[in-house]
């Protein structure tokens, strides 16, 4: 089967969505399906698709298309029909037999032109754009399958807007489990010295809980913390926000190629997935960095926000209060104290990653989107 997976990101993003949308596309892909990935070219230039195989760590088997950076009827290319215009004129020179589209608009469009469309959406409920609500009409089209989010009651939100139950599937974000699997031998440690290491891999935005991170880290002197990815912007302020704390046992290592990543996460002791309970999506927020952190092995501290105890238990993660740097420091050093413990998280987070997989959420997609089983294979 031949599917096309479009989203308006630059070609060559790190953003969370961009992962998500790239790593979906390459659980497709696994299941044998041939895949077209459309996105927006960079203004700098369109980029290698051998290049950006290699830096998301996708096979080069997967075809990107990149849509002009360029105006549209005299204005620049927006997020939504703007781009679905564009995306739905490669749609028409590619002739996919399935659309899967991180998009409002296009998914609409694809369904209304009679190709059976998936759209991916983890919208905030109270979200009332023109964009987002032609969507949530658009599922009542024939040919739109499916509408796929990560939680329950994002689900339950969209369902009160008139969205059909059956047009409905949970599943939280997947991660690419092969990429983050600890390999028999280790490669060389990006880390140096021969502290403990603690380490959170992912944007440095406050209600990420890195603040706590830093208060924390301030009160295990003996521990390192290192911080891998980060816009320039959020580096530069939690680099001061470390210092008001007298923090001198941070690193920040910036924004990494994805491919590069699991090393980070196979040479800590300890990561670490502290959202705020502050902030809306605690009560839905599903990181693709969960399946990547358990797939590595490496024992985790979470916050324990309801989108999270919904997802984990006790036996898989240690979860710490939310938002409380105290409770944050003792739940480290609990894990770094006991190792037998560590060593049961570990084995736990390895196996609930088996469940966390691209492949895995690929495969429940087409099966919800197909009443054949026969309908999904080539």
């Amino acid at each position: 089967m031949r599917i096309l997976v479009a989203a308006a990101f630059e070609a060559g993003s790190q953003h969370a969505h961009t992962i998500n949308t790239v790593k979906m596309a390459q659980g497709f892909a696994s299941l044998g399906h041939g895949v077209t990935i459309l996105c927006k070219q960079p203004l700098s230039g369109e980029l290698r698709s051998a290049g950006l195989s290699a830096m998301y760590g996708v096979p080069e088997s997967i075809r990107w298309v990149q849509g002009p950076f360029r105006k549209l009827l005299g204005r620049p290319i927006g997020l939504h029909w703007d781009f679905a215009i564009i995306a739905l004129m490669a749609a028409l020179k590619a002739r996919p037999d399935f659309v899967y589209a991180r998009n409002y608009i296009l998914p609409y469009l694809t369904s209304l032109s009679g190709w059976p469309t998936v759209a991916e959406t983890h919208a905030h409920p109270d979200n009332e754009t023109k964009a987002f609500r032609r969507m949530l009409k658009g599922t009542s089209n024939r040919n739109f399958k499916l509408l796929v989010t990560i939680s329950e009651s994002l689900a339950e939100a969209y369902r009160a807007r008139g969205v059909l139950p059956e047009k409905i599937i949970v599943l939280p974000d997947a991660a690419d489990t092969e990429l983050f699997r600890r390999p028999a031998q280790l490669p060389t440690s990006p880390y140096n010295g021969k502290k403990p290491v603690v380490a959170y891999a992912g944007h440095l935005y406050d209600y990420k809980g890195i603040p706590t991170v830093l208060e924390a880290a301030a009160m295990l002197p003996d521990v390192q913390f290192h911080f891998v990815g980060g816009f320039p912007e959020d580096i530069k302020r939690q680099k001061e926000r470390a210092k008001s704390f007298g923090a001198h046992n941070v690193c920040f290592h910036g924004m990494k190629p994805h491919r590069e990543v699991p090393s980070y996460l196979w040479h800590a002791d300890v990561l670490l997935l502290p959202p705020s309970a502050d902030h809306p999506s605690s009560q839905w927020t599903s990181p693709v960095k969960l399946g990547e952190y358990l797939a590595s092995g490496t024992p985790v501290v979470a916050s324990s926000i309801p989108a999270l105890k919904d997802l984990l238990s006790d036996d898989e993660v240690r979860f710490a209060v939310p938002d409380n740097a105290r409770a944050l420091a003792e739940a480290i050093r609990y894990v770094l104290d006991d190792c037998q413990y560590s060593g049961s998280l570990s084995r736990a987070g390895t196996k609930k990653a088996e469940a966390l997989s691209i492949g895995e959420r690929a495969r429940r997609i087409l099966e919800r989107a197909y009443v054949s089983q026969e309908s999904i294979h080539q």
